[in-house]
């Protein structure tokens, strides 16, 4: 079902609760044709959540689109109409499209997983919230997602590339983020939400 709809600085983004079967979300797409290279996806929760992505971009734009990645693996629509970023967790697919310039989503499901990894993820100098430390690592580790998407370039490395501002954690808020990949080495303003279920960002700038 459609969990949630916004649009935050021109950038609109929805979430989908998977809760339906393969079979109730093709019933929602009249355009087969469009799915030709996920139907015979053998995981039944990737193929799923994928699904889910093409009702929500029909529930965002109002009819199907056909997409398609380039080699990075970022996805682009067929027809260009608009940018879109897409991201999945356990349960929940999210979609986010702006008509004039490249954008970054990432949902992640509240996990203790994080914590093993968090040395490859959080730098020693960017500031977690001991109080709210779960949640915090994961909205790094997903804006860093949300960035990585927008930046489309070979060789990011999360510590030493992208570098989150300090900021303390609520249930939804903005923080920013700046990069030095790229030889003009942005900062961007992420729109960011905590559920007990997920985390997300969104980049809005």
């Amino acid at each position: 079902m459609l969990y949630l709809k916004k649009e935050i600085n021109k950038t609109q983004f929805a979430i989908w609760k998977i809760e339906e079967s393969k079979d109730e979300l093709l019933s929602m797409l009249h355009h087969k044709d469009y799915l030709q290279n996920i139907l015979s996806i053998k995981s039944d929760k990737i193929l799923l959540e994928k699904l889910a992505v093409r009702v929500l971009i029909k529930k965002l734009l109002g009819e199907e689109k056909q997409i398609y990645y380039h080699q990075s693996g970022k996805p682009y629509l067929g027809d260009n109409s608009c940018f879109i970023s897409i991201s999945h967790t356990q349960g929940y697919a999210a979609v986010a499209i702006n008509n004039s310039h490249n954008t970054g989503i990432d949902i992640e499901q509240i996990s203790e997983k994080i914590k093993r990894v968090r040395k490859r993820v959080v730098s020693e100098n960017e500031y977690i919230n001991s109080e709210k430390e779960l949640e915090h690592l994961l909205l790094h580790w997903s804006a860093k997602e949300s960035i990585f998407k927008i930046l489309d370039v070979d060789g990011v490395d999360y510590i030493e590339h992208i570098h989150i501002h300090p900021f303390s954690p609520q249930s939804e808020g903005y923080f920013k983020v700046s990069e030095s990949r790229s030889k003009q080495g942005k900062t961007f303003e992420l729109y960011y939400q905590v559920t007990n279920d997920y985390v997300l960002t969104l980049i809005v700038n």
